[in-house]
């Protein structure tokens, strides 16, 4: 373990150096007054529109005033530098302070030449040991080879290459810098009248130069993208794994992506930079692209995609999934029913999604070695933000989701009184039983056995009294009706299950159902009747809320009466705050039910899949009443054909999704609380992809991956595999991914 965290630290550390241009903030431009505005110029006309550009704001000093000499370089994350003269004052010295400056983790930009060959003074003059000082660090050794040339050829790296117009015909500078770094990207080379190459401009994960007179051609035109130069400064070799938003807030998007877990940025208009994004997912009033950066980056590789309405108006049926977009069972429907504005099919575009009718709902197309996506605006809907993030993340080259891998099984209201009544739903089908019959020797047997066919663990949420009592006298007499549900209770506390509270009653608590000093009374007295009845040892961790329904007033009273509650159930369906995964004071977190009840299978299936695709977990509930509940058996279906019903649909699950571990609601709370506090840190190059997450994090952790080429990974392992998703157990406080 001390090896790991050792490891750990190391690659930290690397991170974090490496990271620090990530996120620059300020860069620091330097020129000479005595060049009569040449550097300062150059400096404003075209280095700082594009630091702007990155959003990274700068200062510009003269370097030969007492500005210079007050300002401390590790303030800057950058800095650019651009001399058409040799000398300056205090030569030695000034080379001394970019040497202190690149060690302690700055970048460097050199333009045109050092500016420090010479010492102002006549006397004290650099040599080579000083010069390459930092030149070495830059990646290059430097000897004195100055001349003038006319070039002969002139290359320039494609990747970086602004103009494919450049003209260089006039005579320029040129001077031998000999590559000994094996990170060194050449921007500009050129063929000069001696036959010999010179490398002109170049660019390491340090710094670099673009060297005399090489920023233009001969027409004023930049020669090397400097937002792309800008970039790799910033971001190195290694990027965070980054999504952009571009439009209006859209608190469904917004949702969506916050349950990735991954980086993004936000903008309400289109920034002209895209560099460092492996997608852009653009809120738009039209299909069409017409801003030349976003068909750009396209062209380069990246993904758009255009959410928007179209120019068909349909009330569609239900949706249509395949497994192209996520691994789906046969039984797998999504039904709408709704009004969708969606865009209809471009010519050659290839299909991702379509309705029930075969309408084409999503589509893409293929822009040189980029995508464009289209997906309809009416579609981001809470119960489809995975469908959402599916269909995008499976068009992606690489991506990478984490997710919870945890599920419960809640049997709600249970143990519950019973009133020994003859129900029609039940004499019909079993004879002369009342519902204390039903509840505990028919349903209770056949759910244990259900649980140990599928080894499921329950988790149930004992409710004492069904009374409507919001002040007192508080009291449990019917705990008492029949004394099967107090056996069942100790049956519970004595075997391998976890005993929620739904609590005192089946009354919601709010503010708008409670006075405050009856709901503390209410719950201090089920904690003490709690105590009694099941002793000291007992501790509650989850808490069901009564018809899903819990406001913070609720929760604040919940948990000052019972501070061990990590889980707080709710439902999914509903669309306050506290039906959302999240998290509620120091470690409680809310766990909305996604699923419930016997039947129908495909919606059961439909629901969880959605959420299994959102999130990796669901949360499925269902009741020891459902059977004569006429709104959770609208069709009258016997307790035989329930039963079937919900074997069908967990052999389903568990077939289709075998990775998804099964816990406790309280042990799934820990791991719901870790998810969503400790998030990793994903960075990447074109072959490799590291995942760190922040020391003490419990293992393992997961993910859905997908990848356009092969990898192998250490620091983890694939525990499944379909079609190409992937889903990856991290081990270690480090993963990488090799491709």
């Amino acid at each position: 373990m001390h090896k790991n965290r050792l490891r750990f630290l190391v690659i930290l550390i690397l991170l974090l150096s490496l990271s620090s241009t990530m996120f620059a903030t300020k860069a620091l431009l330097l020129y000479k007054g005595s060049e009569q505005g040449y550097g300062y110029n150059v400096q404003l006309k075209y280095i700082a529109p594009e630091l702007k550009k990155l959003l990274i704001d700068y200062d510009v000093i003269d370097v030969e005033t007492d500005s210079f000499k007050n300002t401390s370089l590790n303030d800057y994350e950058l800095v650019v530098s651009c001399y058409y003269t040799s000398q300056m004052n205090q030569a030695k010295q000034y080379l001394k302070s970019l040497f202190d400056y690149i060690c302690q983790g700055g970048k460097l930009l050199i333009i045109n030449n050092i500016g420090a060959s010479i010492d102002s003074s006549g006397t004290n003059n650099p040599g080579l040991q000083e010069l390459n000082s930092v030149y070495n660090l830059l990646g290059v050794s430097y000897t004195y080879s100055w001349k003038k040339s006319k070039p002969i050829q002139v290359s320039i790296n494609s990747e970086f290459q602004a103009d494919k117009t450049l003209s260089f015909e006039k005579e320029r500078d040129v001077e031998s810098y000999l590559f000994i770094g094996s990170n060194i990207e050449p921007l500009i080379q050129v063929v000069a009248g001696d036959n010999k190459t010179y490398n002109t401009a170049f660019l390491s994960p340090i710094g670099g130069m673009i060297g005399y007179n090489y920023l233009l051609d001969d027409n004023g035109k930049v020669t090397v993208n400097l937002s792309r130069v800008f970039g790799e400064l910033i971001y190195g070799d290694w990027k965070n794994y980054k999504l952009l938003v571009v439009g209006k807030d859209n608190y469904e998007l917004r949702k969506a992506l916050d349950y990735t877990l991954l980086d993004y940025d936000w903008t309400p208009s289109l920034p002209s930079v895209l560099f460092g994004y492996e997608a852009v997912i653009y809120l738009s009033d039209t299909t069409e692209v017409n801003d030349a950066n976003l068909n750009n980056y396209m062209l380069d590789g990246g993904i758009v995609v255009i959410l928007s309405m179209g120019n068909v108006s349909r009330v569609i049926k239900g949706i249509n999934v395949t497994n192209n977009i996520f691994p789906v069972p046969n039984e797998f429907k999504i039904s709408w029913n709704k009004n969708v504005r969606f865009q209809e099919q471009k010519a050659s575009s290839e299909i991702l999604l379509t309705t029930s009718d075969n309408d084409v709902l999503s589509w893409k197309i293929k822009i040189g070695s980029g995508q464009f996506i289209y997906y309809p605006i009416d579609l981001l809907a809470k119960n489809l933000r995975g469908l959402f993030i599916q269909t995008v993340f499976s068009q992606l080259p690489i991506s990478i989701q984490p997710i919870i891998n945890s599920y419960s099984v809640y049997l709600d209201d249970f143990p519950l009184p019973a009133y020994n009544r003859k129900i029609d739903v039940l004499t019909r089908e079993f004879g002369d039983v009342t519902d204390n019959n039903f509840y505990y020797n028919i349903w209770w047997p056949m759910i244990k056995e259900l649980g140990k066919k599928f080894g499921i663990k329950y988790t149930t949420a004992f409710v004492a009294n069904y009374n409507a009592s919001v002040a007192w006298p508080f009291s449990f007499q019917e705990y008492i009706n029949t004394p099967e549900q107090k056996k069942t209770l100790q049956e519970l506390f004595d075997g391998d299950y976890e005993i929620g509270v739904h609590g005192y009653n089946h009354i919601p608590l709010t503010k708008s159902n409670w006075k405050e000093d009856e709901l503390d009374n209410v719950l201090r007295t089920f904690k003490i009747f709690l105590r009694n009845v099941l002793d000291e040892q007992y501790i509650p961790y989850t808490y069901v809320a009564p018809n899903n329904i819990i406001d913070e007033f609720g929760a604040k009273e919940l948990l000052k009466v019972f501070p061990d509650i990590t889980s707080i159930g709710t439902t999914y369906k509903a669309t306050d705050t506290i039906s959302e995964f999240s998290v509620i004071g120091d470690k409680t977190v809310v766990i909305p039910r996604t699923t419930s009840g016997y039947y129908p299978v495909q919606t059961n299936i439909s629901d969880s899949v959605l959420s299994i695709m959102t999130l990796g977990t669901f949360q499925y509930f269902v009741h020891p009443d459902d059977v004569f509940s006429t709104d959770r058996n609208p069709e009258n279906k016997t307790w035989k054909e329930m039963y079937e019903s919900i074997q069908s649909f967990i052999s389903t699950i568990q077939m289709y999704y075998p990775f998804l571990n099964n816990h406790f609601s309280s042990e799934s709370a820990e791991i719901i609380y870790e998810f969503l506090t400790k998030k990793p840190h994903i960075s990447l190059t074109d072959k490799e992809m590291i995942v760190s997450l922040p020391l003490e994090c419990d293992f393992p952790r997961y993910y859905y991956l997908r990848a356009n080429k092969p990898f192998t990974i250490s620091g983890g392992r694939i525990v499944f595999v379909s079609n190409d998703l992937y889903v990856i157990a991290q081990l270690d406080d480090v993963m990488k991914i090799v491709f």
